[in-house]
């Protein structure tokens, strides 16, 4: 599927991961490009980046996969709903900066689903930076565990970078694009351990990849499933699901 996907595209890379979000256990991780570990020895000094995993060491910006996310902290915080509203005229000015929708358009009143079905930055942005404020917004983002590591049991996990209001390079534009995932890098693990957690009505898992560990003398360890946290209510995560 990945290689289809990247000739459809015309991409260089990938990764497709795919987690049990009840328990966190990574059923499925693939990414290109890649090498084959039984010839490991046969590669070059200049393919050494082939031996990176992009699922846990390469981290990238989100982009538009981060409003539900921005949403979720919204809903939990402020209590929005179904009559929460605003009006999109196709352009936010805040920071200094101009935020506008990807296609350029205006979408006049728009609730909640329309912001998300229609994917508008400047509704995003409307929520990180009317709705909710900075002090509000980032502690959902480090509840969700952005900018932090998820402890998965592969080498060289990194844990991402977020601007907080408190680094001496964080500007007030800044909020209004991490609210669409701009501004920020996150990693592949991240990214779908913290919207697992609102398919597993707001209780974020440990990802993991041993299902079982087995011994010499027959002693079958099964990994032990292990919440990471509650970054939103089961109300909010229902609601958002």
């Amino acid at each position: 599927a990945l290689d289809k996907a990247m000739a459809d595209y015309g991409a260089y890379g990938g990764t497709i991961l795919v987690m049990n979000p009840k328990t966190g256990a990574i059923l499925a991780s693939v990414s290109r490009p890649s090498y084959d570990p039984a010839r490991r020895s046969e590669y070059t000094k200049d393919q050494l980046d082939l031996f990176v995993d992009p699922a846990v060491s390469i981290p990238y910006e989100p982009g538009s996969v981060f409003k539900v996310i921005t949403a979720a902290a919204a809903v939990d915080s402020r209590g929005i709903g179904p009559s929460w509203s605003y009006y999109d005229n196709g352009a936010l000015q805040y920071g200094g900066v101009v935020i506008r929708n990807s296609d350029r358009g205006a979408h006049g009143t728009q609730d909640l689903q329309g912001l998300l079905s229609s994917s508008l930055n400047v509704g995003a942005a409307t929520l990180s930076t009317q709705v909710m404020g900075a002090d509000v917004f980032y502690r959902y983002v480090r509840a969700f565990g952005f900018g932090q590591l998820t402890g998965v049991e592969l080498v060289a996990e990194v844990p991402g970078f977020v601007h907080l209001p408190t680094d001496w390079d964080w500007t007030d534009s800044t909020l209004a694009t991490n609210s669409f995932g701009q501004g920020i890098a996150v990693t592949p693990l991240q990214m779908l351990t913290s919207v697992s957690a609102l398919a597993n009505h707001g209780t974020m898992m440990a990802p993991y990849v041993v299902a079982e560990r087995r011994y010499a003398d027959g002693t079958v360890v099964p990994t032990t499933p292990r919440p990471l946290g509650q970054p939103v209510s089961r109300a909010t995560a229902d609601y958002i699901a």
